[in-house]
């Protein structure tokens, strides 16, 4: 039991295979080639995951917590949507987690999703999440909930884009840019409930 204790974490395999599904796409999600990265072999492996197909609902699995509800939890502290959706935004343009670059993994993941139904599926929760997220806080924020909708839809299709940027046309990716597109949609909605509230 000390030696399992003693092997690359769930965590490190989840990160190798992450980091495979970067470089090679899903067919580099390999045992052999993880643990050689790791630099053990493969026996460890199976000390945290039965097969393959449970460390690529892992990788899934992981997406879905760190890449969403995570920075989702870590915003709930602000006191007003502004404050939330802003914080939200500079936490969503942050480079790296861990060893892992965003970007790239929200690329891998969505290429691996367009060929595959178990990804696709997830990719559909995770997007739904994100906005059904933002649409709540851009109703809070004043927004009708049809605008309120369009606005969440704008700025989450404005992130996928900057990542894609990032990973192929880094000199047009512009976080600034970005964040000013998040500010201009919070005026929208504010906006909208100034206009709500002289019409009553």
């Amino acid at each position: 039991m000390a030696q399992r204790s003693a092997g690359p974490s769930k965590e490190d395999w989840v990160g190798a295979g992450l980091t495979a599904l970067i470089e090679g796409g899903i067919e580099s999600v390999r045992i052999e080639r993880l643990a050689v990265s790791l630099g053990v072999s493969k026996g460890p492996f199976y000390w945290r995951f039965k097969n393959r197909d449970e460390l690529l609902k892992a990788i899934i699995a992981f997406w879905k917590r760190d890449f969403t509800t995570l920075l989702i939890d870590q915003t709930r502290e602000f006191a007003t949507a502004r404050e939330r959706l802003v914080a939200l935004a500079e936490l969503s343009l942050v480079q790296r987690m861990g060893s892992v670059d965003v970007a790239q993994a929200e690329c891998a993941l969505r290429a691996w999703a367009a060929r595959d139904p178990m990804p696709r599926a997830a990719a559909a929760e995770v997007d739904a999440a994100r906005i059904d997220h933002l649409t709540k806080e851009f109703a809070l924020a004043g927004a009708s909930q049809p605008l309120a909708g369009r606005l969440a839809k704008a700025v989450y299709v404005a992130l996928l884009g900057l990542y894609m940027l990032r990973q192929y046309t880094p000199e047009l990716a512009d976080d600034e840019s970005f964040l000013t597109a998040v500010e201009a949609a919070l005026d929208a909605a504010e906006a909208a409930c100034q206009r709500g509230a002289r019409d009553i």
